[in-house]
């Protein structure tokens, strides 16, 4: 189920009043991302209290995402305080929550402060790949996927989803890859390889609830001083980043984020610590990973 816009929630949960428009709009404290730079959107912060995601490729099943974790589970999120549209943005305004990106933290932490930061999201994605299936593959509500594997230009529900069978996400894949050669010009050889092996590949996994995005820049931790003995420790303060979270087969965040590790560090290894591996799965997926992205 999901809610309809405008949402706003009510004023006595608010930590103060809402930004406005031009609140918004005159922030100059912008926040990191790793969108293009002619990405349509900012992530702004606001009085130290609200971060506002706004722009016309802004996702609604972000906030979505939020809302529905937050009526399920109790794991660290931003609160969403408002989502709503205005000349043709979509605004979301939630809550702002302290802390440093796990990406910068990552090489100077020991080796015992990551076991423990990877202890704390273990017990975080296990409450979330917990949560009951509903029997398909896609966004709240059974909304299409958001992962970018599957956005079509033209919104065609056998490339967007949402799918009743894992067999049709697997072809999904291979149509998309189809379809890129075709735009090409070009015949796509490895995308009759995708359509003739994924769905056999690729089987016998339950829709699983998904980050879907799951780097260190969307993991935010904060640093807690012991007032006695002054030792300090690191906490999971918050999860971010929402906006292609969904249902997806149970290897999924594991092989998403495997197409991505650059293998620098030790990150892959302590990121099997929270979330289990799929290494045959990852490795076709990465495939897949490589003839969409190159």
């Amino acid at each position: 189920m999901s809610i309809s816009l405008p949402f706003y929630r009510a004023p006595e949960q608010l930590p103060s009043p809402l930004p406005t428009l031009q609140d918004i709009e005159a922030a100059t404290k912008e926040l990191p991302t790793i969108r293009n730079p002619d990405y349509d959107g900012r992530i702004v912060a606001i009085r130290d209290q609200y971060v506002v995601k706004y722009g016309t490729y802004v996702a609604e099943n972000e906030g979505q995402t939020l809302l529905f974790i937050e009526q399920h589970l109790r794991i660290p999120i931003p609160r969403l305080y408002a989502m709503y549209r205005h000349d043709g943005k979509l605004y979301l305004v939630m809550e702002l929550i302290p802390g440093t990106e796990l990406r910068l933290l990552w090489p100077s932490l020991s080796a015992e402060d990551k076991r423990s930061i990877a202890e704390q999201l273990r017990g975080i994605f296990d409450k979330l790949r917990s949560l009951p299936s509903p029997g398909y593959f896609g966004s709240i509500a059974k909304r299409p996927l958001r992962h970018r594997y599957f956005l079509e230009r033209n919104n065609d529900p056998i490339i967007t989803g949402p799918f009743d069978r894992e067999e049709d996400l697997s072809l999904a894949l291979a149509k998309r890859s189809e379809q890129n050669w075709r735009d090409n010009g070009r015949h796509g050889w490895v995308s009759d390889f995708f359509a003739r092996h994924l769905p056999t590949s690729l089987k016998g996994h339950q829709p699983t609830f998904t980050h879907s995005d799951l780097h260190p820049q969307n993991i935010l931790i904060r640093e807690v001083v012991n007032a006695g003995s002054q030792d300090a420790s690191y906490e999971v303060s918050a999860i971010v980043d929402w906006e292609t979270a969904g249902w997806y087969p149970a290897y999924w965040e594991y092989a998403a984020a495997f197409a991505l590790f650059q293998w620098v560090d030790d990150w892959p290894l302590f990121f099997e610590k929270f979330i289990d591996p799929w290494p045959l799965e990852a490795s076709m997926l990465k495939f897949v990973h490589q003839d969409l992205e190159f």
